[in-house]
């Protein structure tokens, strides 16, 4: 019986349920009895409390004995005619949901003074509350202990919301499937009012309408007490949640962690390990309990395979398919012990991480300096990260033992219940049971742990949050110091290293640091700066005393200072003790993949070391190298550079001074002969023009006296002499060949003037002949058209 506490929130809920179901006044006292409707009343009669208890005792006890009546044999032959057997099916599961409902119902109505407790509990210690009766400073091990209290309370209210907010919706659901069963059994009592006979198809329909309004009024009555219950318990995890807020931040302020609470925790662990270790010892045993009966049925299974024809189906031995089960379910037994044994190692070794975590925890809380505390909460972080990995492995094997009880339960339920196979079926499901419950508790043990974990990292985070700007700012500094130290000691380069160990060679793998390559870097540059710029002074200095040309100091200092970078490049190796065989897979495979690609850049340079060594083309000398002649300026790794004589600069590849035909003409010496000729006009005398030229080139002060100038008589010609003038000057920037040609000519050309020589062709003259008359001839133009 329902106690008279709860009298006014029974009446309560009574009419906000069936003000909506019955509220039609077509719903008859025969559809739901004790419940009358007076069209002319303004509101329904409520029961009492205990007047709905026997109402819904009534309701079970003729749904039971409806249940039973329409479960006999001849149920269907007995039906009215028309209703066929799916209203039957339909009845009877309505009868079902009405024996269900109406027990679910009670235990809520149970449950309810329990719960209507628990909230004045909670609201009285909300209200009484006022301080924590242990003086400060508090132990840091009640704020975990409130904290952790807090988030199982917290997680409840928010199960508690969401079932809430379900039951509403369905009791929204149940009001307008009511209202449709109304309709519904109005034309019900209708069909019965005009049947003669009362056990007819329209009585029959009648009376499954009633159960169908019977049964939605259970529901509703269930879900209206559900939700009164959820709404009380929502209220008493806020006030829960609300005093322990107010606890928490009591503790927080003045928590500490001592060494007692260490002890504590060790303490516990201890206590959790040696209690581990018992049950491990006792899965021992059994696991050897279990491997003896598995042999024993190894050896059964094999003496009835001696018996039986090779190739017999297993279905047509059914000792052998038996004994197949049975050896099965102890190889799962065994399999399961041997599981549960490694994951009771697993859980000690879970107390002992849990320990080193508590451990870390109090380092970091009594760090005196910024580093100690960093090392101790990395030291968490990666507990924690350990923690949420096992966690993730922990629910995958959860997931596939599930899996393997699911295909147990179904080749289970395939099973008759009389096959003698059906009970070693379930004793592999009870070994898979043990395996799930063992992997259940390591799923825990990681999961509580690495919440905690990682409310405690939380909680570091909000610590450093609130400290003030400098402190922050000086962590700040230093953390970058920190970051800077770690990145400049960061290996860029590791390669494999062959030292003597013993005398023995051994394989050692060495890395080379990003500050130490910036070293090696930097000191490569500024030695190579300084280089250069003694490279150019001492240049400068040969070429103003006159050792060597501008252009030939320039090319030599090019080339040296290849050379010095590639001893510098050496030393830098050696300071970062990288050995140039390091380079060795690299320089073949360099050599195989662009080898085609740089033949020519290789070749080009290779031909300027020959060039430069050989000395057979220096800088200054004057070339003729493929219909193109000029002096060499520069001779560069892999070009040289020609000027000719009007300026112009032409690159040729250095490959070009071996490859083809050239012509030095300053290569053992710089002096050069060349030719003048000169005409005169016949009846000059030789003797004197061989004699004035003579004087002229011995005269002009860039002809070299020696070899001494030759002049020669060519040729006659039908209206000149021909003579020549041979002569030798030196390359250099001061002689001009042609400008010394045109001196020549000018004085040639002054001194035939003086003395009356003449050129051919000077002056034309012309011979008229009296004794003749002059012929004239006049040629038509090839334009004209003849006529």
């Amino acid at each position: 019986m329902v106690t008279s506490d709860f009298s006014q929130s029974l009446v309560r809920l009574w009419l906000a349920v069936f003000l909506g179901l019955l509220a039609s006044p077509s719903h008859s006292a025969a559809q739901i009895p004790g419940i009358s409707v007076n069209p002319a009343a303004t509101a329904p009669v409520a029961e009492t409390p205990e007047e709905i208890d026997a109402r819904f005792q009534q309701w079970l006890k003729e749904a039971r004995a409806n249940f039973n009546r329409i479960s006999e044999p001849d149920a269907e032959k007995s039906l009215p005619e028309g209703i066929d057997v799916a209203a039957l099916g339909d009845y009877r599961r309505d009868l079902e949901q009405i024996i269900a409902s109406i027990n679910r119902f009670r235990k809520i109505l149970e449950g309810l003074p329990e719960t209507g407790k628990s909230l004045e509990a909670a609201r009285a210690a909300d209200a009484a509350w006022h301080g924590l009766d242990e003086k400060p400073p508090y132990s840091i091990l009640m704020l975990d202990q409130l904290v952790t209290q807090q988030e199982a309370i917290r997680e409840k209210a928010a199960s508690y919301r969401s079932s809430l907010a379900l039951f509403t919706r369905t009791l929204g659901g149940i009001q307008d499937e009511a209202r449709d069963s109304g309709e519904s059994s109005r034309r019900a009592i209708s069909a019965a009012a005009d049947e003669p006979s009362g056990d007819g198809p329209a009585a029959w329909r009648l009376e499954a309408d009633r159960t169908k309004s019977r049964l939605l009024a259970v529901r509703a009555m269930f879900l209206q007490s559900s939700i009164s219950q959820l709404k009380d318990q929502v209220e008493t995890t806020q006030l829960q949640l609300s005093l322990l807020d107010r606890q928490i931040g009591v503790v927080r302020k003045k928590a500490v962690f001592r060494d007692e609470d260490l002890a504590i925790v060790k303490k516990a662990a201890s206590d959790r390990q040696a209690s581990l270790r018992k049950e491990l010892e006792a899965i021992r045993k059994r696991e050897q309990e279990a491997n003896a009966v598995k042999n024993r049925m190894q050896g059964i299974k094999d003496q009835l395979l001696k018996t039986v024809p090779e190739g017999t189906p297993l279905e047509n031995t059914p000792d052998l398919a038996l004994a197949t089960v049975k050896m099965e379910a102890s190889e799962t037994r065994v399999d399961s012990l041997q599981y549960i044994e490694s994951n009771l190692e697993i859980l000690d070794d879970l107390e002992a991480d849990g320990v080193e975590s508590y451990s870390n925890r109090k380092a970091a809380l009594e760090a005196k300096t910024k580093d100690a505390r960093e090392a101790a909460l990395q030291a968490l972080r990666s507990s924690y990260d350990r923690m949420t990995a096992r966690g993730i492995v922990f629910n995958n094997e959860l997931a596939a033992v599930n899996a393997d009880i699911g295909r147990q339960e179904a080749r289970a339920s395939a099973r008759p219940a009389d096959d003698p196979r059906l009970l070693p079926l379930n004793d592999v499901r009870a070994s898979l049971w043990d395996k799930q419950a063992i992997i259940q508790r390591a799923v825990q043990s990681a999961a509580a742990q690495s919440r905690m974990m990682k409310r405690w990292l939380d909680g570091f985070d909000e610590t450093r949050a609130t400290r003030s700007l400098s402190v922050r700012l000086s962590e700040g500094s230093a953390s970058l110091w920190t970051g800077f130290k770690n990145l400049w000691s960061m290996d860029v380069f590791t390669y494999e290293d062959t030292v003597m160990i013993g005398g023995v060679p051994s394989t050692q793998e060495r890395g080379v640091s990003l500050g130490k390559f910036f070293i090696a870097i930097f000191a490569f540059l500024i030695a190579y700066i300084i280089s250069n710029r003694i490279k150019n002074r001492v240049r400068n200095t040969v070429v103003r005393r006159g050792h060597i040309a501008e252009a030939q100091a320039k090319t030599l200092s090019n080339w040296l200072m290849i050379v010095v970078g590639l001893i510098l490049a050496a030393s830098t190796l050696h300071f970062l003790k990288i050995p140039i065989t390091v380079f060795a897979f690299f320089g073949g495979a360099l050599a195989i993949g662009l080898g085609f690609g740089t033949q020519t850049l290789i070749k080009n340079f290779i031909s300027g070391i020959i060039v430069l060594f050989e000395r057979k083309i220096r800088v200054g000398d004057i070339v003729d190298i493929g219909g193109v002649s000029g002096s060499i300026t520069e001779i560069n790794t892999r070009s040289s550079v020609l000027k000719s004589g009007d300026g112009r600069e032409t690159l040729v590849p250095n490959s070009l001074f071996l490859e083809n035909r050239v012509t030095n003409l300053t290569l053992s010496n710089r002096r050069v002969r060349r030719m003048l000729n000169v005409r005169v006009a016949v009846g000059s005398s030789p003797q004197t023009v061989c004699t004035i030229l003579k004087e002229c080139v011995e005269r002009h002060g860039l002809i070299l006296k020696e070899p001494v100038p030759v002049v020669t008589f060519e040729d006659f010609a039908a209206d000149a002499y021909a003579f020549a003038i041979y002569y030798w000057t030196e390359f250099n920037d001061k002689t001009n060949s042609d400008v010394v040609a045109s001196d020549i000519r000018f004085m040639v050309e002054k001194r035939f003037s003086e003395v009356g020589i003449e050129f051919p062709g000077a002056k034309t003259e012309y011979t008229l002949r009296g004794d003749e008359p002059l012929r004239i001839r006049l040629d038509r133009k090839s334009n004209e058209p003849e006529k």
